[in-house]
């Protein structure tokens, strides 16, 4: 599934996957859906059984955006190692092998819906079965004797990113569960109608847009896939691309769009980063999808940049070195809540925190830059803390997952407090200085 995608053979439909025993479908057919409108129709997002999880259909004003044809398909995560390509390759929607099938190899560990935001936890199966020998593997087969791997994504999806109507934030983590020389994390990656065949780059600082060859491969901008007409278009960006060391990669554009078969034909874009020295443990990007017309695709992209990032972007050449800027970029948008008695003050990294209206207030760090930047968590609880941002990592006794770094108090930013009176605003984040009308203590400041 990773870059090359193999052809593959029908099988007999078979049962729905088995997932967790805790997940609960919401809708018919185990599928579940979030909605946001958008120019005068509806961005729909769907994940089901079939895939683990992954996201096997989005739709606006008619169009179907993905080609779920197998699983190697659909919009979702996979990851390589140490040079085996697809020979090591733990994929969300399940395996070769699973082929045009209702099952899925991966294993649905947890799935929380929202009006505008899903979660879902996937332990993910290998794409080819233990001992395969693929010609696109340039070590062999890989090193494993299971179907599936002990590597777990989860990915946050949210509709109306940063405030942008058309923006979709992709935030997934990668759980390595073994140390790894080097990792390419396909953050996220969608297959396509043959129909949006026409490739383009985009510059969202400058406006400045390139048509992009059908020949396969990365470059360092964000790309747009479209109709002939521009009638309807997807796009991708991150922040956090071109990774400094790799300028001239982080986009993938791939055509497919002759295979031959009822509904095989295909293309495919990707949101690629790379690593080495890998340890065991979490590896967490987050990717944007942007959908409408093409000139909607442009204008969301332009706007969101402009939402996410107060300085000037990574510069795609190949002399381009590594800044404190390009690491501050990666950090997670910061939201605070500014509805009265239902989420006001607090500081969180959902857009529509407890359904209510929010504001972006900036960034936390990807890296600790001084001795005095200060850890920040995000509650994953549902029903309990998700979504909160706190200094506790185990706020509420409940589960979190870090964000990144608040930078120090008076650095510039807007300044961010943490409730400090237990039974009322304990560790919860905050721009008030007395939230809930109790203690509170400087913590830090969004980066801006």
């Amino acid at each position: 599934m990773f870059i090359a995608m193999a052809m593959l053979s029908a099988l007999a439909c078979r049962a729905f996957a088995e997932d967790a025993s805790s997940i609960i479908w919401p809708e018919p057919g185990k599928r579940a859906t979030i909605s946001r409108p958008f120019a005068g129709s509806t961005i729909t997002v769907g994940v089901s059984s079939r895939t683990a999880g992954a996201i096997d259909s989005l739709t606006w004003s008619g169009t179907q955006f993905i080609n779920a044809y197998d699983h190697g398909r659909e919009l979702q995560s996979a990851s390589s190692y140490d040079g085996y390509g697809e020979c090591l390759n733990p994929t969300e929607a399940g395996s070769d092998g699973d082929a045009k099938g209702l099952r899925s190899s991966s294993l649905l560990n947890a799935l929380e819906i929202g009006p505008t935001t899903l979660l879902t936890r996937t332990q993910m199966a290998y794409f080819m079965s233990p001992g395969r020998p693929v010609g696109t593997c340039p070590r062999g087969p890989g090193p494993y004797k299971t179907s599936r791997s002990d590597d777990v994504l989860t990915k946050r999806v949210t509709l109306g990113a940063a405030g942008i109507a058309n923006a979709i934030e992709y935030h997934a983590t990668f759980t390595t569960a073994q140390t790894h020389a080097s990792a390419t994390f396909e953050v996220a990656t969608a297959y396509m109608p043959p129909d949006f065949a026409r490739f383009s780059s985009f510059d969202p600082t400058t406006g400045e847009a390139t048509t992009l060859s059908s020949k396969p491969g990365e470059q360092g901008m964000p790309v747009i896939f479209s109709t002939a007409d521009g009638s309807r278009a997807m796009g991708v960006y991150s922040p956090g691309l071109p990774q400094p060391t790799m300028p001239s990669l982080g986009y993938g554009s791939f055509d497919f769009s002759t295979l031959p078969g009822s509904g095989n034909a295909t293309v495919k874009w990707n949101c690629v980063f790379r690593a080495t020295a890998i340890p065991a443990g979490d590896h967490t990007y987050t990717c944007y999808v942007l959908v409408g017309t093409l000139q909607d695709v442009k204008a969301g992209m332009r706007a969101l940049r402009t939402a996410l990032v107060s300085i000037p972007a990574p510069i795609a050449r190949s002399d381009a070195a590594p800044t404190v800027q390009a690491e501050i970029v990666t950090g997670v948008m910061l939201f605070v809540g500014t509805q009265p008695g239902c989420n006001a003050g607090e500081v969180t990294v959902d857009p529509s925190y407890k359904g209510c209206t929010t504001a972006p207030v900036g960034l936390t760090l990807a890296l600790r830059s001084s001795t005095g930047d200060v850890a920040v968590y995000a509650g994953t609880e549902a029903g309990i803390d998700a979504g909160v941002v706190t200094s506790n990592p185990r706020h509420l006794n409940a589960s979190t997952r870090p964000i990144g770094f608040l930078t120090n108090v008076g650095s510039g930013g807007i300044q961010l407090y943490v409730g400090t009176q237990g039974g009322c605003n304990a560790g919860v984040v905050s721009t008030n200085p007395a939230h809930l009308g109790c203690r509170s203590a400087s913590l830090g400041a969004a980066a801006r």
